[in-house]
């Protein structure tokens, strides 16, 4: 990648409140549904900001942020792409899971 591009952490608290694991058995694959409703949103974030994945960013990874939140990390194509994401980003859906396994949308996103 060039050098214009850039790291950019966002907290996971930011994106979402979904825990982590849906409490029924699910072994290895019973993971972190925290981590991939925050990714969905801050990629669906950027989209409905125009920004096109795989040009104008990449998730990269998850890291710590400079609390020690749990955070999404993107690479961005230029600098005020995060300025835009960091204005743009909505937490207000609320997702909830039952103890049979069901996922239940319990507030829209407005």
């Amino acid at each position: 990648m060039s050098n214009k591009w850039k790291e950019i952490l966002i907290a996971e608290n930011r994106l979402t409140t979904r825990m982590g694991y849906v409490p029924i058995e699910g072994g290895g694959l019973n993971a972190s549904y925290t981590t991939v409703d925050a990714i969905a949103n801050l990629c669906a974030t950027a989209g409905n900001l125009g920004m096109i994945y795989g040009k104008d960013f990449i998730w990269s990874h998850t890291d710590l942020d400079d609390q020690d939140n749990d955070a999404i990390v993107l690479i961005v194509k230029e600098e005020k792409y995060e300025s835009f994401l960091q204005l743009a980003i909505k937490n207000q859906h609320k997702i909830k899971h039952t103890t049979k396994g069901e996922i239940i949308l319990m507030k829209e996103t407005k």
